[in-house]
């Protein structure tokens, strides 16, 4: 003889059937949305901070396009003083026309061979280039009274087109003459790049000899 469920256990079953529905929802679906909530706040407190950081650039843009323009032509400005290279004549004749410049008598010249200082990246012409610096040194002996070595200095350091450094200088009072005999060791700087070109310092002419010593013609 079977049982029939009364109305009070059916109902006791149904309650106990959505219960257990409502924990399994709750595990397999609610915690499963509250895990894609949480990560999509944090993706949001991560994408509000970037944004904020991107508002503080653009509210700041016309004052960084200023400074990069600015920065662009001070590059421009140095990079005109370095050339793209320097070899023993262009220093014989810088040194020449520059104790010229004080009237300053040029006795010796000695040159040093080039080595490289420094690699680095800057932007030529609007273009990114890797560049290599290089020294060339020299040093020279000449004689000049104390307002020609003065006015020699504010030659190098003010008045040069290039870079140019005065390394060291030794004056040495003649009194024969009443005037300094002075050495002189200075450096000049130039930089090379993918495509850059070496352009020589033009020399002067130099008559050497004559054209026919026995006057034959």
């Amino acid at each position: 003889m079977k049982k029939k469920l009364s109305l009070r256990d059916v109902n006791m079953i149904l309650v106990v059937v959505g219960l257990v529905i409502l924990v399994a929802t709750y595990f397999l679906v609610y915690q499963n949305y509250s895990a894609k909530n949480a990560e999509l706040d944090s993706q949001l407190t991560e994408r509000e901070a970037h944004l904020k950081e991107l508002q503080g650039y653009y509210d700041n843009l016309k004052e960084y396009e200023r400074g990069t323009s600015e920065g662009k032509v001070n590059i421009a400005a140095n990079l005109s003083r370095l050339p793209r290279g320097i070899n023993s004549e262009d220093f014989l004749v810088y040194i020449m026309d520059s104790t010229a410049e004080v009237n300053a008598d040029l006795y010796t010249v000695n040159f040093r061979d080039e080595s490289e200082i420094a690699t680095f990246s800057t932007v030529v012409d609007g273009k990114k280039q890797e560049c290599k610096g290089y020294q060339v040194s020299a040093s020279f002996t000449a004689q000049m009274n104390y307002a020609q070595l003065k006015n020699y200095l504010d030659y190098v350091y003010n008045q040069s087109d290039n870079v140019t450094f005065v390394d060291n200088f030794v004056v040495t009072y003649n009194a024969e003459g009443a005037k300094l005999d002075t050495t002189f060791g200075l450096s000049k700087y130039f930089i090379t790049f993918d495509g850059s070109e070496y352009v020589p310092v033009p020399v002067p002419d130099v008559g050497i000899g004559v054209d026919d010593p026995f006057h034959t013609s």
